[in-house]
């Protein structure tokens, strides 16, 4: 009987989501104890997180799982990266046997706090490299001097706008590919939130009640069209009038990366389904020379003798 991701039992599906609550944990952290954090060392650290993950298998159900990654480099080198910054992929193996396998593209965008500016990185950063740590011969923010920053539901999502072309770009792809696209959403932990920084070294973090969120493309895209041009949609503009999940009323902010993940994909309801070995879709997405990601997460989930046979 060929396997389906129906086949998959709870205690991995747990292991998965375990796994994406840490890494969520992580980088929301992060952005709490550095409000400055550049977007893209944001997905670095999930990335990072995530491939730091043991290969695992689980013997009274005779599973394998494995969590990699590839990073496939960076804007300058490839050019503008338009439509996901990071591909998830699921794959089940009936003992090394391609089964089945699953995609979610991500476009990741992080909320900005109100008092530090993020300056976000460009292609010059990328080409003057290591020289724009080592050689700052101009007077800095002094560190010895600690200042407040705060974020609430007023704070936006600085490198999104209304009407920008990306949004366009990712609209026509998902016409054209038929593959999904959501938006991950990095977030402090709580809102409103205020903090100093530098921190102190004994600082506590907060508990990770909004951290990483995940909505789909369609409706973000709606909630820009009603901004005037131009404008960056808050955290409030982005607050959905229902939960994605009925069960869950915080999910008014998206879902939890660690439940997309483990509830929503994995359980088949959302993400894209691939049942031939060659999808022209999927096909044009890995190997094609403009390739719209940035980096691929790739779960495996082996099925050994007498698993869903």
């Amino acid at each position: 009987m060929p396997l389906n991701f129906s086949d998959i039992p709870e205690v991995v599906i747990d292991y998965v989501r375990e796994r994406f609550a840490v890494a969520n944990a992580k980088v929301t952290r992060t952005l709490e104890a550095q409000p400055s954090m550049y977007e893209e060392t944001l997905d670095h650290l999930l990335v990072m997180e995530l491939t730091a993950s043991p290969r695992v298998f689980f013997a009274a159900e005779q599973i394998g799982l494995s969590i990699e990654s590839h990073w496939l480099g960076s804007r300058w080198m490839y050019g503008r990266w338009e439509i996901a910054d990071i591909a998830f992929f699921i794959t089940l193996r009936q003992r090394g046997r391609l089964e089945a396998r699953k995609l979610a593209l991500l476009q990741t965008k992080r909320l900005y706090s109100k008092e530090i500016d993020v300056a976000e990185l460009e292609d010059a950063d990328y080409r003057i490299g290591i020289g724009r740590l080592a050689d700052r011969i101009d007077p800095q923010v002094p560190l010895s001097q600690p200042r407040w920053f705060s974020f609430d539901a007023d704070s936006v999502y600085g490198a999104m706008r209304a009407g920008h072309e990306q949004v366009q770009r990712i609209d026509a792809y998902m016409g054209e590919r038929d593959l999904p696209v959501y938006y991950g959403l990095y977030n402090p932990p709580v809102l409103p939130f205020r903090a100093a920084y530098p921190q102190a070294p004994d600082a506590v973090p907060h508990p990770n009640e909004i951290g990483c969120r995940v909505i789909p493309a369609p409706t973000v895209h709606a909630a820009l069209d009603a901004l005037p041009f131009g404008q960056h949609p808050s955290f409030q503009d982005l607050t959905l009038a229902a939960p994605l999940d009925g069960a869950d009323e915080r999910s008014r902010q998206g879902w939890r990366i660690e439940t997309f993940i483990a509830d929503e994909v994995l359980r088949c309801r959302q993400g894209s389904l691939f049942d031939q070995q060659r999808d022209p879709n999927l096909q044009a997405l890995l190997y094609g020379r403009s390739a719209p990601i940035a980096a691929a997460i790739s779960i495996t989930i082996d099925f050994g003798s007498g698993s869903a046979e």
